[in-house]
């Protein structure tokens, strides 16, 4: 997982449209979900409210489970603009529409359910984060663009619980995840993966640490946080260190946890994909200084259930965003100018 409120039991976000929403890390006392309705990907559906549902403190995947809720179907056909490949939505300037040959390719069972069903992070900006109510971010605006490509509605739901995802996508709750995924041979054993995007994994380290980071080992010997769940745990344990003192890995349920704890002091170093970390300096005013190794860099996209049948329809209508242009003007709106990719790829196993 690569990017995007105070936190208690309740969701708050920023006050500006593209603000870095602010982090408390008191995710311990429950994380939230917030139900997403129409216009909440930011685009011609214009806006409307969202309500927030409260999660127990185990949502991230041990005991209870997530506790989240998709779009009713009805709402978020004004979102897509596209369940009966009608007229189309605006999206970064462009006006996105069907494609019939492409969305011939949805299977049955998908076009008779209308909709691809997306669970997606809720604070990894500028991927995906709500902001004042709504999921916005390249990728959400890369999801909807897809759905409406393949003439189906767009129903997202944002929610904290990353370690939840992968199993909503075994269980059928959800059919797609545009979470930034970084495809691995465990997750391909459970859902495919079709990337759009290449990227490294970075370092940041508080303002004024000594600690420098320009090669791998230079991580050994430190504390690191991540989020649980995410491939970059099995990334730093794979630096050998020999001759040097173990990198301390430390997991916690949230990007923003993961933050708190290297600002706090707790844990010395905080990995996450490299294009939010600038991302993340930019909005909090240089409390971080994000260091020069870019690790790994690698290809990451959406989740989709494994036999759906949905992966190849997806990449052929992410294609079609490239081809006429879609693509890289929601990247340039994001401000992402590096790891955009000419075609779409699908790993599964």
């Amino acid at each position: 997982m690569h990017q995007p409120r105070s936190r208690t039991s309740h969701l708050s976000v920023g006050s500006r449209p593209h603000s870095r929403p602010k982090r408390l890390g008191a995710l311990a006392a429950g994380l939230a979900v917030v139900v997403l309705t129409a216009g909440a990907c930011g685009s011609s559906g214009g806006a409307t409210s969202s309500s927030s549902v409260p999660e127990s403190s185990s949502a991230s995947g041990a005991g209870g489970g997530d506790t989240s809720s998709s779009v009713p179907k009805s709402s978020a056909g004004g979102a897509a603009g596209s369940g009966g490949g009608g007229g189309g939505v605006a999206i970064a300037g462009h006006t996105v529409t069907m494609d019939a040959a492409v969305a011939a390719t949805v299977p049955a069972s998908v076009r008779q359910k209308g909709a691809l069903v997306d669970i997606t992070y809720n604070n990894v900006p500028p991927d995906a984060a709500v902001v004042d109510g709504k999921l916005v971010g390249w990728e959400v605006e890369i999801g909807q663009a897809v759905a409406t490509v393949l003439g189906l509605e767009w129903q997202p739901t944002a929610s904290g619980a990353f370690d939840s995802f992968i199993p909503g996508l075994q269980n059928g709750r959800y059919n797609v995840s545009f979470t930034s995924l970084i495809q691995t041979p465990d997750r391909l054993k459970q859902i495919d993966v079709v990337t759009f995007f290449n990227v490294g994994t970075g370092f940041a380290v508080k303002k004024g640490s000594s600690i420098s980071i320009k090669a791998p080992t230079d991580v050994c010997g430190h504390s690191v946080a991540v989020i649980s769940g995410s491939a970059f745990i099995d990334q730093l344990k794979g630096i050998d260190c020999a001759g040097k003192a173990k990198i301390d890995v430390q997991s916690f349920p949230s990007d923003s946890a993961s933050e708190l704890a290297v600002s706090s002091g707790r844990a010395e170093i905080y990995a996450t994909s490299s294009n939010q970390l600038a991302y993340l300096i930019k909005q909090t005013n240089g409390q971080f200084e994000q260091q020069p190794l870019d690790y790994m860099p690698v290809a990451e996209g959406a989740g989709v259930t494994k036999g759906s049948g949905l992966s190849k329809p997806i990449a052929d209508a992410v294609d079609v965003l490239i081809k006429n242009g879609t693509y890289a003007a929601i990247m340039k709106k994001w401000s992402i100018t590096s790891g955009l990719v000419e075609k779409a790829s699908v790993y599964s196993k």
